[in-house]
């Protein structure tokens, strides 16, 4: 609905003048096109190209192999949900994993264009707010390797920053009900949504226009839609015993450092989030420029873009005295989602205001191709070339698969198999389909028993140990050393496993 109303009072492309002098990569259906062929490509490759899944993918492929209200309390359970519903059509490897994540990038930058419609005039600032995405190297390329639940988040983030703005404009029950959707959404997406909806809220207060989307009895409509999901996640914490405060309190980590490296790990987290966004924008951009052709401020624009600047520098902010009251310095850049995630649109919103841009977009337009085929390259020379000073471990690249035929000879089509740790135990379920497998000692989640055709511990999935630090063997362990496909190096990378076998009917294995 929101869509629909913003697409209905769309005065963009009119204050840029006649859509034939707009160019393709500008107007709505090539900024779709663009961002969904990057999307493919990207697709392709960790489907094609990387043959095992991430260490993040891998948690996950171990939670989803049944379906709960709540699987563990540090994170809320909806990108575990849709990933169980694509793994019951599209299997458990790494398709159903591209699918979802970048069906989730692209539901994102297409959110963040039509925020970025209604607050900038010209039809190519959009698109390059749009496209920038990239440059925060967040999206740009750690995306692709980790983030899971907070892919969900930043769809919500942007969902909801866009239905706010709508209901500025015009106040409805359907537009509250669809807040009420997003914060849904966001809440069970990441945890971390609930600090954007508490600095939005106050962003808000503060202008004039927005104060009356808080003030407006209807929000209660917004209230009501989110309290019942929400409600629902709730009773399943109570119901599993989830501590969310706890878990919480172990991701933060040790607490108690100086005020010193606190502001250190901050700066250094705000700065590997806005890098190279900001850094690029300003040496295109900034030299030498006349503020030719600047646009004048309207009144909707200009609320809508001290909303999203009260937002940034209250987030900032926040985020700086909570580290220092908390004393801990294991922020990272990915947490700034939360607050920095529409920077790209704020940044191209004030340089419209400023001008002198025009003649320059070709440049910023040239270092985005670059910048994005390198990172699509990079990707595709890791499997070719997974040289350990290159990647480390390399795990998209290891060919785990190769432990199917091992699997089916010793224990039949339906095992069970057990790990050490979360991530290895999803690594394997990933690239062994039809397994059941567990880890060695889980406290949270533990996927259903099921009748199974045999039972095996799997030793070396994870750290990757050279053969002579694996375990000693005994009489029930096999062996499995495998070559890795790896066609621009030589000597070619190994991978050393252990199987010992274990009867069924042992605690490791119920």
């Amino acid at each position: 609905m929101t869509d629909t109303y913003l697409d209905r009072d769309a005065p963009a492309s009119a204050a840029a003048g006649a859509q034939g002098a707009v160019p393709f990569w500008a107007r709505p259906e090539g900024v779709a096109f663009i961002v969904g062929l990057w999307m493919v490509l990207h697709a392709v490759i960790a489907v094609v190209f990387e043959i095992a899944v991430n260490a993040d993918d891998a948690i996950e492929s171990y939670m989803v192999q049944s379906l709960e209200l709540s699987y563990v309390p540090r994170n809320p359970p909806l990108f575990d949900w849709l990933l169980w519903a694509l793994q019951r059509v599209l299997g458990v490897g790494t398709l159903s994993f591209a699918v979802l994540r970048y069906t989730l990038l692209f539901a994102c930058a297409m959110l963040v264009y039509r925020v970025a419609r209604r607050m900038i005039a010209d039809p190519r600032l959009q698109a390059l707010a749009t496209f920038s995405l990239s440059f925060i190297w967040v999206i740009g390329y750690h995306s692709h390797r980790i983030l899971t639940h907070s892919n969900v988040m930043i769809v919500a983030i942007a969902g909801a920053f866009l239905t706010v703005m709508a209901l500025s404009r015009h106040r409805s029950l359907g537009l509250y009900a669809g807040l009420g959707l997003w914060i849904a959404a966001g809440t069970l997406g990441k945890f971390g949504f609930v600090a954007f909806l508490g600095v939005l809220l106050v962003a808000c207060l503060l202008e004039p226009t927005y104060r009356k989307v808080i003030l407006d009895p209807r929000l209660l409509v917004t209230f009501v839609v989110a309290a019942v999901p929400l409600g629902i996640y709730g009773f399943a914490l109570w119901h599993y015993g989830q501590n969310v405060a706890e878990a919480t309190a172990q991701t933060i980590g040790i607490t108690g450092a100086g005020w010193d490296a606190v502001v250190s790990a901050t700066v250094g987290a705000l700065f590997g989030y806005v890098l190279p966004l900001v850094l690029v924008v300003a040496l295109v951009f900034l030299p030498y420029n006349r503020g030719d052709g600047a646009t004048p401020d309207a009144p909707e624009r200009g609320a809508a873009r001290r909303v999203l600047r009260s937002v940034i520098v209250i987030g900032i902010a926040v985020t700086l005295v909570s580290t220092l009251a908390m004393g801990t310095a294991s922020l990272r850049d990915r947490y700034f989602h939360v607050f920095l995630l529409l920077l790209p649109v704020y940044l191209f919103a004030e340089l419209e205001r400023l001008g002198g841009w025009r003649p320059r977009v070709w440049i910023y337009l040239t270092l985005l191709a670059v910048v994005s085929g390198g990172i699509m390259i990079s990707r595709m020379v890791v499997p070719l070339w997974p040289d350990p000073r290159l990647c480390g471990r390399c795990i998209a690249a290891e060919p785990l698969y190769k432990l199917q035929v091992a699997v089916a000879n010793k224990l039949g089509a339906a095992p069970t198999l057990v790990a050490d740790d979360r991530t290895s135990a999803g690594r394997l379920r990933a690239a062994i389909p039809g397994a059941r497998v567990v880890i060695v000692r889980e406290n949270q989640y533990r996927p259903p028993s099921r009748p199974t055709t045999g039972c095996a511990r799997v030793t070396g999935i994870f750290n990757g140990l050279p053969k002579l630090l694996l375990p000693p063997a005994d009489q029930s362990t096999i062996e499995v050393s495998v070559k890795w496909w790896s066609p621009w190096m030589n000597p070619h990378r190994w991978s050393d496993w252990q199987m010992t076998i274990l009867p069924p009917d042992d605690p490791l294995c119920r």
